[in-house]
């Protein structure tokens, strides 16, 4: 548990120290008096960060440390609001050395005296409480804390001898008939293992979330076939283990039943192998296993470094040995799959089926016992366990210690599985294999994904949303060479490799549009996070009254009674809003960074008129709401960064839009589906832009805006977006002028990377559109609806361009599509519906060499001629055909050669 602490701790105080540092730095004239007291605190906060993180790293920390640290946190976030509102009402004071600045500094002053006085006195009480807190961890620790640690530390092995992680829980093998859904898991296993065709040394990776039964899968395989093995072994390698340790345990699996088969047996090879060292030990393991078909199980592994370490003591013999590995990361999974002949087995959960077979037979004997009246809840369990073993064989022990078998206790179980897990002896080892997860994150995933017990249970969370929202809250910021929103999005991937986010909706590149937490994982996180006060609920089980400051709010439904103070929201950093309910009042929140409103039912105009007042606020997401419109003074929101309006009725934003010096991401459009015809027909609408948007300089997101004839003069703003890196545009007008100020002003974005041209009703402007003579040369994403005809030129100079979707452009000629053959990026290519309409289409050999997804939609009443040459795109992995009820494909699989 220290482990979240220093995650959620350091998390706040190191946001803090980078801010202070800041200040003393650039704000030196503005602190005056107060800049020694602020140096202090910072001084003061970097000792105490230092300090903790030495002694969790090092021991288990004692109950009184871990009270400190909160103690830490709270003084940390309480210095922060200290320090945005001294910035906020004293940081706009003139410079300058004539008589006009100083008088107008001397008014400045007498303006703000009040503000400095209360501001004064914060510091100085902040002042004492640092002083406080430091002399009470003197007081109550001490130097024992720091030498107990010490003392822990030095007694582990040799760090050449151990790889220092958490150690191991090993799952029970129960009788493989006892087993459910194994028979099937085990089938390829089996086949990979035994199969006599491969003499090569063989990797079998097995990989899954804790709890799914990667352990059990892999000691039943391993006990089916180790009889075809001249010797085998299974050991865990886990987050905690001692190298010399393994290989000797290795090597007494597999030297002493070898040894004991031979007339001459003894023990001497063996003697004094407790002394031997890593190289000694090596030697003798390679020695003996060099020409023996060998069967090894490294189960547990976590990290590509132990991998390495222990792959170099297994001999690369042509003799069909096997080596079996478990893991939760799929970057593990990835390094020991290297070879084309290695093998790569993605655990699935349980079905529905077989988790009711197992829940039941653990319970009831068999489904048919089982008391018709527990079946609804029943389902709702099995729901929460996700078709994790582990979860299921759990519940059920805790279900069947109760001594009352009713609906009601059932469901008070269900409603409380969050504290039966930290209480229940029937759950800790469910706990334990949950916590590994987690605790085995580096620090700076740990805040990233207890984050994510913002969103309610079975909610699909948005990657991107999710990301802009890390940012906004200072978990990410950019690095050498990447921008915060790529660093984000390594963050993800290394969440998901992981696998403790399971993707929902993927987009056709394969990258995650929505995902979700397991349900158990998400109680986990959510305990966590109360103790930590990291993020307080509202609604649903969460109905007690908050006991600390409330820094983040996530409302789930019901009464907001215990929050509807001025006083309890005060210190709101994040608000999420994800039921219907009574409205808060916004403007209490003077402090908010964040303000997430997606799909509120009861967010209306009204609802948003106080939102102006809230200086610190860099997220704004009215997305899927009925708010029309925004409030007119909106260009007082100076921080804001994202502003998601799509899906809303907002097609006019305010003119003070331009007013915001930091709004790096612009999103808003809307579709609407009409179903009264054959087929559903799509009406679109863009925000229009406003007067002067090339003021808003740090744009990189703009989409989707709407050209229309009343704006058509304000395109060629567009062209001073320097730092746009994604462009949405619908274009809703005709004449020759338009779609030059359009080319003209795409021609101008240096950094475009994604562009979006959509003509909904009508045709696109080819002979214009053809004559953009300085494409961006980063564009990587092109995306075109409406009547072409043929392609512009100028893409088949594009060599970074990876993905090309077309829509309803018409082309007709086989001709047209030369100029994408021959792009050396080009990974995905999407013809949608009449994209093309030609009667032939033909991909021939050395074309689209690096294309690995291909989508042919057909419109209704074509017929299409599909041919490819053997040699064409030669790394092609999916190929997707589609057409209507009229439509037809002829020949669709027909190769030359």
């Amino acid at each position: 548990m220290e482990r979240a602490i220093v995650s959620a701790s350091a998390g706040a105080v190191n946001i803090l120290l980078r801010k202070l540092g800041t200040m003393l730095i650039q704000e030196a004239q503005l602190l005056g008096g107060f800049r020694s007291e602020m140096q202090l605190m910072k001084d003061e906060l970097e000792s105490m960060t230092a300090f903790h993180q030495d002694v969790a790293e090092r021991a288990n920390s004692s109950k009184q440390f871990k009270i400190w640290m909160k103690q830490v946190r709270e003084f940390a976030y309480d210095v922060e609001d200290c320090v945005d509102e001294f910035t906020h009402h004293l940081g706009s004071s003139t410079s300058g050395s004539g008589p006009a600045e100083f008088f107008h500094r001397c008014i400045f002053f007498l303006r703000t005296a009040r503000v400095r006085r209360q501001i004064a006195k914060q510091i100085k009480e902040l002042k004492v409480r640092a002083t406080i807190i430091s002399d009470r961890n003197s007081r109550y620790s001490g130097d024992h804390l720091i030498s107990g640690a010490e003392g822990a530390f030095a007694a582990q092995p040799a760090v050449a001898d151990t790889i220092s992680l958490d150690v191991h829980i090993h799952a029970p093998f129960s009788e493989i008939t006892d087993l459910v859904g194994i028979e099937g898991r085990q089938c390829n296993l089996v086949n990979w293992l035994v199969d006599e065709r491969v003499e090569q040394l063989l990797v079998i990776s097995i990989l899954g979330f804790g709890g799914l039964g990667k352990t059990t899968l892999a000691m039943t395989t391993y006990q089916t076939v180790s009889a075809t093995f001249q010797c085998q072994a299974f050991v865990t390698v886990s987050q905690k283990f001692d190298v010399k340790a393994l290989i000797r345990d290795i090597i007494r699996q597999i030297i002493q039943p070898v040894e004991r088969n031979c007339p001459t047996f003894t023990e001497e090879p063996l003697k004094g192998m407790e002394e031997w060292d890593a190289g000694q030990l090596a030697n003798i393991l390679r020695q003996y296993l060099e020409e023996k078909r060998y069967l090894i199980v490294l189960d547990d592994v976590w990290t590509i470094s132990a991998w390495e370490g222990i792959r170099v003591f297994l001999p690369n013999s042509r003799t069909g040995s096997r080596i079996v590995v478990t893991t939760r990361s799929k970057t593990v999974t990835q390094a020991c799959c290297l070879r084309e002949h290695d093998k790569a087995y993605d655990i699935e959960p349980l079905t529905d089926s077989e988790s009711r077979e197992l829940f039941f037979k653990r319970l009831f004997g068999n489904r048919d016992n089982c008391p018709t009246v527990l079946t609804e809840i029943s389902e709702k369990i099995l729901g929460k366990c996700g078709g994790i073993p582990l979860a299921i064989v759990s519940i059920a022990g805790l279900l069947a210690s109760r001594s009352v078998h009713s609906s009601d206790h059932w469901e008070k179980i269900y409603n409380s599985l969050g504290t039966e897990l930290e209480t229940s002896p029937w759950l800790a080892k469910l706990k334990k294999i949950l916590e590994l997860s987690y605790n085995d994150l580096p620090y700076y995933l740990k805040a990233c994904f207890l984050y994510l017990c913002n969103y309610p249970e079975d909610h699909k969370v948005r990657r991107k949303s999710v990301m802009r929202r890390w940012i906004a809250e200072r978990f990410v910021t950019e690095k050498r060479g990447l921008s915060a929103l790529e660093v984000a999005e390594n963050y993800f991937n290394e969440l998901l490799n992981r696998g403790i986010v399971h993707p929902v909706d993927m987009s056709f590149d394969g990258k995650v549009k929505t995902f979700r937490v397991h349900d158990l994982m998400l109680e986990i996180i959510i305990t966590k996070s109360m103790e930590d006060n990291f993020i307080t609920f509202i609604g649903e089980q969460h109905s007690l009254a908050p006991q600390e400051k409330i820094r983040r709010l996530s409302f789930h439904g019901g009464s907001n009674k215990y929050i509807a103070t001025s006083k309890m929201v005060s210190h709101v950093r994040s608000l999420s809003i994800f039921a219907d309910g009574e409205i808060l009042q916004f403007a209490w929140m003077k402090l908010l960074r964040i303000l997430d409103l997606e799909g509120c039912e009861f967010a209306r105009n009204g609802n948003l008129e106080n939102i102006c007042t809230l200086f610190q606020l860099e997220y704004l997401s009215v997305r899927n709401t009925y708010v029309t419109q925004l409030p007119l003074q909106i260009g007082n929101l100076k921080k804001l960064e994202t502003l998601d309006v799509r899906d809303t009725g907002i097609k006019h934003l305010p003119p003070h839009i331009i007013k915001l010096p930091n709004l790096s991401n612009l999103l808003g459009w809307r579709r609407i589906y009409n179903y009264s015809g054959l087929y559903p027909l799509s009406e679109f609408w863009g925000m229009h832009i406003p007067e002067k948007l090339g003021n808003l300089e740090m744009l990189t997101t703009l989409a989707q805006i709407g050209i229309t004839n009343s704006n058509s003069h304000s395109i060629s703003e567009l062209g001073k977006l320097s730092q746009l890196k994604k462009l949405g545009v619908m274009m809703f007008v005709d004449d020759d002028m338009n779609w030059i100020s359009l080319i003209s002003a795409i021609a101008n974005l240096s950094s475009l990377q994604s562009l979006l041209i959509w003509r909904p009703h009508g045709v696109m402007n080819f002979r214009i559109l053809d004559t953009l003579s300085r494409p961006p040369i980063f564009l990587k994403s092109i995306n075109f609806r409406g009547k072409l005809g043929q392609l512009p030129k100028w893409i088949g100079s594009l060599a970074n361009l990876t993905e090309l979707t077309l829509r309803a452009t018409e082309l007709e000629s086989n001709d047209h599509m030369k100029i994408l053959a021959l792009l050396p990026s080009l990974l995905y290519l999407r013809l949608h519906h009449s994209a093309y309409t030609g009667t032939h289409l033909a991909f021939y050999a050395s074309e689209f060499t690096s294309l690995t997804l291909l989508t042919i939609h057909l419109g209704v009443k074509q017929a299409l001629n599909l041919r490819f040459e053997e040699g064409t795109a030669p790394k092609l992995h999916r190929l997707e055909l589609s057409f209507f009820e009229e439509a037809s494909i002829q020949r669709p699989s027909v190769f030359d050669g």
